[in-house]
């Protein structure tokens, strides 16, 4: 099973990830039980949030690693409280871009360590894992499942910092030039999920209007 929390509360030394209806399809078939029980998962999105209101009867709130959530409150806290970020995730390019407009933006972030989520082999990844280990905080954007995975393989090899999902969240980040990526009438009316399929309709439109019904369906008897 799958627990969602209801409202997202920052404890360090923990794990976090967040689901929409296509990445609870895809946890729920590469995860144990037993590993979703070591992360806290939240409802990334209107849709998950919704259905876990109407069929579990369970009042939840979204809660997204992205800027009208709570990817400014983990930088901030991170900042203010001197902590080391390692970043994994996206192509080389992404991830170098994405640390830069992080640096403009939390000019007193210190990020040790940034790579892409792109391993050329199990020796390079383990060694990825040795580096963001020495990290009080490693944020990953590598899709479902292997985001949650790596996070997990930390924790393996004796890792007890705080890790944390992102999903597409740098890609979002660069795009909009570490600006806010959706406007705030978009935001407020929680059209998160369309204003995204109308600037990448190739990608998303299947998944959204196929994919997030299928999964909901199909999975939704995973969330707790």
């Amino acid at each position: 099973m799958i627990k969602l929390e209801k409202e997202f509360l920052l404890k360090e030394g923990m794990d976090y990830s967040f689901i929409n209806p296509f990445s609870l399809g895809v946890v729920a078939q590469e995860l144990s039980e037993q590993e979703c029980d070591r992360i806290h998962f939240y409802a990334d999105g209107i849709a998950v949030v919704l259905y876990v209101r109407l069929f579990k009867q369970k009042k939840i709130i979204r809660t997204s690693f992205d800027d009208t959530s709570i990817a400014p409150v983990v930088f901030t806290h991170a900042q203010a409280n001197g902590l080391t970020v390692s970043l994994i995730g996206g192509t080389e390019e992404n991830i170098h871009q994405a640390a830069q407009l992080l640096q403009q933006k939390y000019p007193s972030l210190t990020l040790v360590y940034t790579r892409s989520g792109y391993f050329v082999d199990d020796e390079e990844r383990t060694q990825s894992l040795q580096r963001a280990a020495s990290c009080d905080i490693v944020v990953v954007g590598m899709g479902a499942g292997k985001q949650e995975r790596l996070l997990l393989d930390l924790r393996k090899i004796g890792w007890q910092g705080t890790g944390f999902t992102c999903g597409g969240y740098l890609d979002q980040f660069v795009h909009a030039k570490g600006q806010d990526y959706y406007p705030a009438w978009v935001d407020k009316l929680n059209l998160r999920w369309l204003y995204r399929m109308a600037k990448e309709p190739r990608r998303l439109l299947k998944r959204y209007l196929k994919d997030y019904p299928y999964f909901l369906i199909k999975y939704g008897n995973k969330i707790e």
